[in-house]
Formats: structure tokens, sequence, C-alpha cells
């Protein structure tokens, strides 16, 4: 495993995301149900694979009670980012005081933690009038040691450009893949290079559809308590044609060439899912360091041009913040 610094901390190149952890309690769609040991043996697993760095939510099921439980004695060997401003994916977004200090009390309750290393502002859009009495309270709370960092995830890479003026943000994630390459734009690898920001990349195999058991299926059927289940099924077959193009391209395992071509930008580092071991055992191949060439990234936005020309098909109801 490789790391990087954040302060003092030495914190894991990959990140496993913990939505899937999460699944079928307190009204979460995930990826379906997971049982308390389900989740134990995959937290077991990530740690002895080297990763160091978890990223949850307090929307996120009982995603932080199951992270709270599992590192109650490890507590200062790992590192958790969660996130405010996020209630329910089926309501808006709400960064009014009262709620994100509502959430902070909730993580740190069920983390079972005086601090957390990362708060991130969930999706947050810049002209919302709660922002900069949020981002006072947890400044407040950052000076005070209950917050480590301040971050925000994004719901587009281009939103940074007008969010930078509120606050010297310390990390931000965003969503990028073979077919998601809006982080690329010249203006906004401008401005996170001049601002020094840490970079998480999100949605690599964009929920799972980019990998070979996928790509494999004839037929896309999914249960209602997995929130592909509510995405549009003309959508997941354009992601499916212009994948396979890629595929067809780099003659290797699509999950392969979707951390290989992450890990040939400078991302700081790469968050991943799981629902059994297999999905870290596949993420953490050493060859997935491994840069592409220059040649298949620029057949790689030439197919993102393709495909970004495409009507985007959005779930089949709201799920605001995804």
């Amino acid at each position: 495993m490789r790391y990087f610094k954040l302060g003092k901390h030495n914190v894991s190149k990959y990140c496993l995301g913990t939505w899937s952890l999460g699944g079928n309690k307190n009204k979460n769609i995930s990826y379906g149900s997971i049982t308390v040991s389900e989740a134990n043996q995959i937290l077991d697993y990530a740690c002895e694979s080297g990763i160091n760095f978890f990223d949850t939510a307090n929307v996120y099921g009982d995603a932080e009670k199951k992270l709270g439980n599992f590192f109650s004695k490890t507590r200062d060997k790992v590192f958790i980012a969660t996130k405010v401003g996020c209630v329910s994916f089926k309501k808006k977004l709400n960064f009014s005081k009262k709620i994100v200090k509502s959430q902070i009390y909730n993580s740190l309750k069920n983390l079972k933690s005086e601090y957390v290393d990362i708060v991130q502002l969930y999706n947050p859009n810049y002209k919302d009038r709660n922002l900069n009495y949020t981002i006072e309270y947890l400044d407040k709370l950052k000076s005070q040691k209950t917050i480590s960092f301040i971050g925000i995830s994004l719901a587009k890479p281009e939103d940074y450009i007008q969010l930078r003026k509120l606050y010297k943000f310390d990390t931000i994630q965003f969503n990028f893949n073979p077919l998601d390459q809006r982080a690329i734009s010249k203006e906004f690898k401008n401005k996170i290079n001049k601002d020094k920001i840490k970079i998480f990349a999100r949605t690599i195999l964009n929920f799972g559809i980019f990998t070979e058991k996928f790509l494999k299926k004839k037929d896309i059927q999914f249960y209602k308590d997995d929130h592909r289940y509510y995405w549009n099924e003309d959508q997941i077959m354009v992601w499916l044609k212009y994948i396979k193009k890629i595929k067809a391209y780099s003659k290797r395992p699509i999950e392969n060439t979707c951390y290989r071509f992450c890990n040939s930008f400078n991302l700081d580092s790469l968050i991943i899912g799981a629902t059994n071991r297999c999905h870290i055992i596949k993420a953490v191949e050493k060859k997935n360091y491994s840069k592409l060439s220059k040649d298949e990234i620029k057949f790689f936005k030439k197919v993102y041009g393709e495909y970004s020309t495409q009507r985007i098909f959005k779930p089949k109801i709201a799920m605001k913040s995804i």
C-alpha cells in the first residue's frame, strides 16, 4: 500500500468508501443488505491490505456505527472522513447550523470518538446562504481539535471554482473514471494545483458497472434495495457501450484499466467500494499503480468526447445526492 501525507498523518492511497456497509439500514439504499459480520470481514481485510482511510456519512445507514464498533480500540490507527449536509438521498441538502451541529454530534457518537479526521460538505451549492455559517462553525470545531480537516464532496468538479472563494479547504473528492473526465479541465486543474489541496476520486468503477462481472451480464437486473435499480436502463446501456470500447482497446480486465487510469493523474487517494473482500483484492493489486501510456489516455479522451455528447438519463426516482 502507498501512502500520502495529510498534516502529520500517513494516509493510505486507497480509501474504503462505506456506503455499501450500511446497506438496508435506516432507509439507506446502497447495494443491498449486509450483515455486521460481513461488514467486519471487509473492514478486517481492508486493514490487512494496508488501508487506514475510511469515507463515510450519517446518511449511509449504520455505516458509521459499524466503523465505530470495529475501530473502538484502534481509533488512533485509522483516518475517518464523514460528511454533513445530506439528511436523506430523497430530500434537499440542508446546511443549516442546526442540522450540521446535529450531524457532527451523531457522527462522534456513532464513531465512538472525540474527534473526526475530516468533515466534508456534501455536494454543496456555492449559492447556498447557509454555507458561510456552516463553514464558520466547522472552522471553530477545527480550532478546538474536534475536527482535523475540512473538505468538500463535489457534485461537479467545476463547483470548486466558486466554493474555493468561501474557504481554504483541505480536501476535495469528486467522480472520476474513463467516462467521467470532467476533472481534467484546465481551469479546474489550475485551481487545485494552486491551492495544493488533497484530491480524492470516487466512482472509479462507476457504481460497479465498470467490472468484468457486469460487462458479462446478459440481463440488467437489480433488487429494490440496490440504488442501481433506480437508474435508467438506457443510461446503463450507454455506459456499457462506451466502456466496452475502452476495454477492447486496452485488452485487460476493465477494473485494472479504471484503476490505472486514475493512477495516471495526480490524485492523493482513490475511494473504492466493496461488498466482499474480492473487491478490495482487485483494487489493491500492485499493477494498478502503473500509469497508462500516452496513447491509451489519448484514446480514452477520444471515447469520452464521444460519450459526453450523449444525453444523460437520470435515475427513475430523485436521489438528490447522487
